[in-house]
Parts: C-alpha cells; sequence; structure tokens
C-alpha cells in the first residue's frame, strides 16, 4: 500500500496513502489468544470506532472484507465526523433480522455449521480447515503460495456471525462494493444482491477468489489507493 524508498529514484513514483492502518479486530491477530467464539458483534464495532480515534485517523477511508464489510457499515455512524469513504470487498449485507451466516449459501453454510458443531464437541476453538482454504477461500491460486498462507487464518467469530441484525441505517457518505467474480464463498450474484441493499452504492468488479489481498494484492491496492 505504500511505496517503497528507493535509490535510485524511478522515474515513474507508485501512489501512496498518507498512512495504512491495518487493524486486528477482538478475537484476531494480535489478539488472538482468547476465545474468538465469545467475541460479540458490537465489541468489533467499537473497536475499530475506538482505533480510529486513538490512531488520530483524518479523512479515513474504511475498508471491510467479508463479514467485516457489515461492521465498518455499523461504525460509519458512530464517529463525530464521518469517514471519507467506506470500502466493502465481498461484504455479507445481511438483511434486516438475519445474521451473516444466514446469507451464506448453503454450501458454506454446512461447513460454517460442521466447524462449530465440532468446536463444541471439543470445547475450544476450530480454525479453518486447510481443504475449505484451498477449494474455497484461495481457489485458483498458486498451490504453493495457499501453503504459505494457511497460517494467517484463524479460528470464525462465532458470535459475530451469528447475531441478528437491524436494519441498515442512513448513511449519506460514498460506499463503494468490490464483488470478487471468482468467489466461491460469496457467489457473484449474491454478492450484487447485497450490494443493492446499500443505496447509491458504487460497484464494481475485481477478478479474484474471496481472499483478494492474497490472490491480487497490487490490484487491490491500487482500487483502494484511488480512494485516498
Amino acid at each position: 500500500m505504500t511505496a517503497p524508498v528507493e535509490h535510485p529514484p524511478r522515474l515513474y513514483a507508485h501512489r501512496s496513502a498518507n498512512k495504512v492502518y491495518p487493524m486486528d479486530l477482538p478475537g484476531h491477530g494480535a489478539d488472538s489468544d482468547g476465545d474468538t467464539s465469545t467475541v460479540l458483534l458490537d465489541e468489533c464495532v467499537q473497536s475499530i470506532v475506538r482505533t480510529v480515534e486513538r490512531q488520530g485517523l483524518q479523512d479515513v477511508v474504511l475498508v471491510g472484507h467479508g463479514f467485516a464489510g457489515w461492521l465498518i457499515l455499523q461504525a460509519a455512524g458512530l464517529f463525530p465526523s464521518p469517514p471519507k469513504r467506506l470500502v466493502l470487498i465481498a461484504g455479507i449485507v445481511p438483511d434486516r433480522g438475519k445474521s451473516m451466516i444466514d446469507e451464506l449459501p448453503l454450501r458454506s453454510r454446512l461447513g460454517f455449521q460442521g466447524i462449530n458443531t465440532l468446536g463444541s464437541l471439543l470445547g475450544r476453538d476450530i480454525k479453518v480447515p486447510s481443504g475449505f482454504i484451498h477449494r474455497y477461500l484461495c481457489n485458483g491460486m498458486n498451490p504453493m503460495a495457499v501453503v504459505e498462507s494457511i497460517g494467517y487464518f484463524g479460528p470464525l467469530p462465532v458470535g459475530v456471525l451469528k447475531t441478528k441484525t437491524q436494519a441498515l441505517g442512513e448513511l449519506t457518505i460514498p460506499i463503494t462494493y468490490a464483488v470478487l467474480t471468482e468467489d466461491r464463498v460469496l457467489p457473484v450474484e449474491t454478492q450484487r444482491r447485497m450490494a443493492a441493499r446499500i443505496p447509491g452504492a458504487e460497484v464494481i468488479e475485481l477478478e479474484s477468489c474471496h481472499q483478494v489481498s492474497l490472490c491480487q494484492p497490487r490490484e487491490l491496492a491500487e482500487i483502494l489507493l484511488g480512494f485516498a
């Protein structure tokens, strides 16, 4: 997302953002020692707001991938000054009264239920199986690149995904929805239907599997930098 300092300098300089802050949601990344399944949806939303305020970010572009798309939609209305733009990448936008899991196609719902059931029987978090990562999250990627990336995938936030949602509040800020055309977790038509639930959202398409940051990092960065 930010160009490295090079010597001698290139004639063409990459665009760069003033500051890029990849945050870890509660129960993820640096905070993954606890029980991910007990993390609450509202806890994640509040964490986004606190992070932006603590980092002193201005004219912020909030980017949410997958289930985090709904989180940034909820967080956007809680800032004293609204974000500059929201970008949802294959974002899950549930209908009123439904959970994010309810909106997944049957195959993905069954996979989630299987992981959830196994976790309940064993009394611990269960990481996403490597077979599911290869076939659905990272389909089409070089197999060795997938193997090198498997460590990034932790347990699913069961509590967040099963929470029944409220209606989407009115937002007057620009919103872009990026449809991933090779996504096997959230099929193209499902993504387009969810994008249509956001009034006035701009819809763009990117040829990628669900894990776009691993599959098409440069193309994704160029899109995001265009909003910076």
